[in-house]
Formats: structure tokens, C-alpha cells, sequence
């Protein structure tokens, strides 16, 4: 199950980056009323270093936490974003395994991403799903553990083919991958924005920036970051799933 699970993870992560790269390269100069470039938004996340603390939300449950913290490396100019956290998943046939993770994404200064490194584990057997992702090198290699000890190792490459093999190793066949390339031109278009925004807390009203991801009309994610760069609150109407601060009321 977490071989699964750490393969989906990696497959949704790849979607969501390619998307973003191909919307900054065909909209760079895309404007809207109160739109600001989401790389603004970026440099306040790491000028001011804030660390989030946010508790997970599912149909009004609490499932979990997650801890987001920016950092710059000061001899590289490199930017990190760490993640921590640990979520009950809900899965198809009444399985609920609590899932944890340990993450490090690293940028370069221009905040392109470079690498990413994600440690996915659960109580029960005790194994640990090791994800690496190299952007530069367009490969990801996928490890699984007991303990020190590889049970699995798999390496995949971020492009088609790569795409088709993690598709393959979840159970879904050569075929669907065909029929999704046949209909891609009804596929949304994702694209990401920010803009001003406000938001009110404990009856004050702050001045803050939405970001939103979007497929078609959907939204797929939406987050209100603060002026200092702190994540206020987070949605995934798409999944039913809400972040709110542990320092704020629900």
C-alpha cells in the first residue's frame, strides 16, 4: 500500500510542477485586477523565514497536521522549503492508514525547483517509501525501506515514457494512457494566480495574498499567505479538505 501511495504522490507532485512551468512560460505577462506574479508571493515566504503550523481538516475532521518552514541558505543564495507533517488517509474499501512525511524541496535562488526529497512512512509494517526527484536531471528514483534495509528500488524518468511507468506500476494500463493522449484537448487547462486579498481572523481584518490553482473552473487549491509570508489558511475545495493555524479558532 505505501509503494502505491508513495508512487501516486510522485505522479501528482510531477503533474502539478509541469503545470505550473508550462502556465509561467505561455502567461509570463498575463495581468489581472489585483493579479501579482505568484513569484512575488515566493520571495515573502523566504525574506521573512515564517514558519506554518497548520492542522488538516476533512468534512469538518481533523486528520492531521502540517508543518511548512522557508529557509535560505546563506553561502548559495539557495532557497528550502521543509515539510512535515502526518494525515489519516481515506481509501477506497474502509482503509484508513495514518500516512507521515518528511519533505525538503530545494530551489535555486530564482526559486526553480532542483530537488525533492520526500521520506513517506506509516505505523504498520513499519516501511518507509524514500522519494527523490532531480528537476535537473528530469529522473526520480523511489526506494522502499524497512529500516536501513531496500526492499524495492525503481527509477523513473520526468517525461512521457517516465509517466507511462509510474501508471503501470499503480495497476493502470497502457491503454487508459492512450485514451487520456487521444482526448487531451478536453483536458483543463491548470493555471495559477495571486492577487490581493484580504482575510478576517478573531474579527481583524488582514490585508494578505490568495493563491489559487485551478483546473478549467475548478479550483483545485487555494491559500491566503500574509504580508509577512505565513500561510493563513489553506483549501483543496476539489478534495474537501481544509488547513487552518493551530494559533486560530476553527
Amino acid at each position: 500500500m505505501l509503494h502505491r501511495l508513495a508512487i501516486i504522490c510522485i505522479t501528482g507532485f510531477w503533474v502539478v510542477m509541469t503545470s505550473l512551468l508550462v502556465v509561467r512560460e505561455l502567461y509570463p505577462e498575463a495581468t489581472r485586477l489585483n493579479a501579482i506574479p505568484p513569484s512575488y508571493v515566493g520571495q515573502l515566504l523566504f525574506q521573512h523565514e515564517q514558519a506554518s503550523d497548520l492542522r488538516i481538516f476533512s468534512s469538518e475532521k481533523e486528520i492531521g497536521f502540517v508543518h511548512i518552514q522557508p529557509r535560505t541558505l546563506a553561502a548559495s543564495g539557495k532557497r528550502v522549503l521543509d515539510f512535515n507533517g502526518s494525515a489519516t488517509l481515506s481509501l477506497p474499501g474502509g482503509h484508513q492508514p495514518r500516512l507521515s512525511w518528511v519533505a525538503n524541496l530545494d530551489l535555486s535562488p530564482e526559486s526553480a525547483p532542483e530537488r525533492l526529497h520526500v521520506d513517506l512512512s506509516m505505523p504498520e509494517p513499519g516501511q518507509h517509501a524514500d522519494i527523490l526527484v532531480d528537476f535537473a536531471g528530469k529522473n526520480a528514483l523511489l526506494a522502499l525501506k524497512t529500516g536501513d534495509r531496500i526492499l524495492h528500488k525503481a527509477a523513473f524518468t520526468l517525461d512521457e515514457a517516465g509517466f507511462a511507468s509510474l501508471m503501470s506500476r499503480v495497476g493502470i494500463p497502457q491503454m487508459m494512457l492512450h485514451q487520456i493522449k487521444a482526448t487531451q484537448n478536453e483536458i483543463p487547462q491548470f493555471d495559477f494566480s495571486a492577487q490581493s486579498s484580504s482575510l478576517t481572523l478573531r474579527g481583524q481584518k488582514l490585508e494578505t495574498f490568495l493563491l489559487v490553482l485551478k483546473a478549467g473552473e475548478q479550483s483545485i487549491f487555494e491559500t491566503q499567505i500574509s504580508q509577512l509570508g505565513q500561510v493563513l489558511s489553506a483549501q483543496a475545495p476539489a478534495f474537501g479538505w481544509r488547513l487552518t493555524p493551530f494559533n486560530l479558532l476553527r
